[in-house]
């Protein structure tokens, strides 16, 4: 199986643009300055001044550098005396000559399958262009087949006049040049570093070219040479919508510029590897398809999915068919450090409410657009935002409430690629105001510890008014949140809240709700503790708030209360069943019964009850059943209670309770106010 490359041209360029065409880097020195150096120069401001010198004169065609350094001037053959003294001066000049100047060409516009020239210093030949495509700064580019380059030796590119070109009814012998088009970013031809390359994905017959004219427009579209008559690729194309891999067995096309377009055939073989003109190259095979010379590097694509870049093929002769190889686009552009193809999306499109038809304040303007793409909303007034589509394609956003019309246009977005701007216009009209979201404390909610705002959603600007147990006003803002601040503490409350915008007042929002309490903790008996029988617990207790009264049930039955004085008595700190820091303490007679028994603790302040805090233990059947737990032992405190000393003790458990007592206060009082600021 062999290459197409580019033919080599056989004999002169008819070349066509006034314009120097990118041979590299471009224009240095003044080219007549009165002492030369021994070499021009080949970058910088001196070399950009050369060049606009040089170009000065009629017989001038083009002026660059190659990639050994030195200056190429392409010329006609009339050149005046003071060129050839020029080219007599310097030792790094080298002088290609044309038959005739370079002529403008109709179109600059660039499509998929169009030709291109290359060169280097072995010669030129002509090769096709794949997918308009970006860099990886998003800057325009195209793909073609890495063969093109001629293992990275060419550098320069120029677009091919397509009448000129075998598909537009021209022919090899003479190729006309319209507009330069840029320099090689990448190319690869086989393996890695153009190697012979092996049965893998990273073997691969790929190129880019950093287009560098700034007059060319590149669309993501690939042309059917049907217009190639009036030099205008781009009047019948195809759009290119997408990027993947070849589908076996689904109709193929082609485009190159020495067969043009051809779609009589269906992809044979996927996931292989061909030898090209000796490199092994990963991609597909297609029976049928017919493609020669200068197609290389062309496009290959199913419907609007670009799928290949041409690399090779076989004639049809002696009764055998014609295949073309197609080097496996996505494997290729893996390797060139992030440029992507070129692709068409389509403008997003409104479906409700119509394009001018009238729509309520804040409700929801909708529409479609390709799937999981951004969406550009650029409004007459205020400043532009991004949306997004979801995976089948719907997007939304809120009316303004500013009535009146509405102004906004429309672009999708998808990488580097955007769509044709739609613009369209709605009319705000008032609407039945709503009553406003209270968000918290919400209705029958309880909220511990503390309430120090009252928050919801509304309409963007509208007026909110708090009324009942909380009284302030807030404007909503263009998020939709409102906020009242607050100062409640243990209690039942009541509120009631409006939002009113340009004289219209909401209906009423309400909300009842309470602060309590955090509830108490307990200390003994610990959850999960267990007791031989005739071994429960004569009490329980633990830490509560000063002043509360704490309330015990076990299994549902309350057992006791006790009142927590505002500073620990004598009694409290004597106390035998309590631990140091308790402040708390409740018998529990013989409400302890054999399995598993709930202790619930509730503790209430200024007629408030908070949530219950709970412990299970387990009473066992009878002794000898079970190991006893002794002091210190078991899940909790054993079978019994801890020591808690005798008179010698009585000064340090003292001075102790009194640390723990404080240390555990300024716990409670911490807990409460983060669980308030997580409110």
């Amino acid at each position: 199986m062999s290459a197409h490359p580019p033919p080599r041209l056989r004999r002169a360029l008819a070349l066509g643009t006034a314009a120097a065409f990118g041979l590299g880097g471009l224009f240095a020195a003044p080219a007549f300055a009165e002492t030369a150096p021994e070499e021009a120069p080949t970058s910088g401001a001196a070399y950009e001044a050369q060049a606009k010198e040089l170009l000065a004169e009629d017989a001038i065609q083009a002026v660059g550098r190659d990639k050994d350094g030195n200056v190429v001037v392409i010329k006609t053959s009339d050149a005046s005396a003071e060129f050839d003294a020029f080219e007599a001066k310097y030792a790094n000049v080298v002088v290609k000559e044309v038959a005739a100047p370079f002529e403008s060409a109709a179109s600059t516009d660039v499509v998929g399958g169009a030709g291109y020239y290359t060169e280097g210093d072995e010669g030129g030949f002509v090769c096709s262009i794949g997918f308009s495509a970006w860099s990886p700064e998003g800057d325009p580019a195209v793909v073609s087949a890495g063969h093109c380059t001629d293992d990275g030796a060419n550098s320069l590119t120029a677009l091919t006049l397509p009448s000129g070109d075998d598909a537009g009814g021209g022919n090899d012998e003479t190729v006309a040049l319209t507009e330069p088009l840029g320099t090689f970013g990448f190319s690869q031809y086989g393996g890695p570093g153009n190697t012979a390359g092996a049965e893998n994905t990273t073997s691969v017959d790929i190129s880019v070219i950093d287009v560098t004219n700034p007059a060319l427009d590149l669309h993501p579209e690939v042309t059917d040479w049907t217009t190639a008559a009036a030099d205008d690729l781009f009047a019948s194309t195809t759009e290119i919508s997408s990027v993947g891999k070849a589908a076996v067995g689904k109709p193929v096309s082609k485009s190159g510029r020495t067969t043009g377009l051809t779609s009589d055939a269906t992809v044979d073989l996927v996931d292989g590897w061909a030898e090209v003109s000796g490199r092994i190259v990963y991609g597909f095979g297609v029976e049928g398809l017919v493609s020669d010379q200068g197609d290389s590097g062309g496009a290959i694509f199913q419907g609007e999915k670009a799928v290949g870049i041409l690399s090779g093929g076989a004639p049809a002769e002696g009764g055998l068919p014609a295949i073309t190889w197609g080097a496996d686009l996505q494997a290729g552009l893996a390797l060139t450090d992030g440029y992507t193809i070129m692709l068409a999306v389509d403008a997003p499109v409104l479906t409700s409410p119509a394009d001018g038809a009238e729509i309520e304040r804040g409700a929801t303007i909708s529409g479609t657009g390709p799937a999981s793409t951004t969406i550009v909303v650029d409004p007459n007034e205020g400043e532009t935002f991004e949306i997004t589509t979801n995976a089948s394609g719907a997007w939304s956003f809120p009316a303004p409430s500013t009535l009146g019309k509405y102004g906004f246009t429309l672009q999708s977005k998808k990488g580097f690629n955007l769509s044709e701007e739609a613009y369209y216009t709605v009319q705000v009209v008032p609407a039945p105001l709503k009553a406003p979201g209270i968000s918290s404390p919400k209705d029958g909610s309880t909220v511990e510890t503390e309430v120090t705002s009252i928050r919801g959603t509304g309409l963007p600007l509208a007026q909110i008014t708090v009324t009942g147990d909380v009284e302030g006003t807030a404007v909503v803002g263009d998020n939709g949140v409102w906020s009242v601040p607050a100062n409640l503490s243990y209690g039942e409350y009541s509120i009631s809240v409006t939002q009113s915008s340009e004289g219209e007042t909401s209906p009423v929002a309400t909300s009842d709700f309470t602060v309590a309490p955090v509830a108490p903790s307990i200390s003994t008996p610990a959850d999960g503790d267990w007791f031989a029988a005739g071994d429960a617990p004569e009490s329980t207790s633990g830490v509560g708030l000063a002043g509360a009264t704490v309330t015990v049930a076990v299994n549902g039955k309350v057992v006791g209360t006790d009142e927590i004085p505002a500073e620990p008595t004598q009694e409290m700190r004597l106390a035998a069943a309590a631990l140091p820091g308790d402040n708390w303490e409740v018998a529990l007679a013989n409400a302890i019964v054999t399995g598993d028994n709930v202790i619930s603790v509730t503790q209430t302040v200024d007629g408030v009850t908070s949530a219950a805090a709970t412990a299970t233990v387990e009473l066992r059947a009878a002794a000898g059943e079970g190991p006893v737990a002794g002091p210190g032992e078991g899940a909790g405190n054993g079978g019994g209670l801890a020591v808690t000393g005798g008179p010698d003790l009585l000064p340090i458990g003292i001075a102790a309770w009194l640390l723990i007592a404080g240390g555990i206060a300024a716990a409670v009082v911490v807990r409460k106010r983060r669980l308030v600021t997580e409110d």
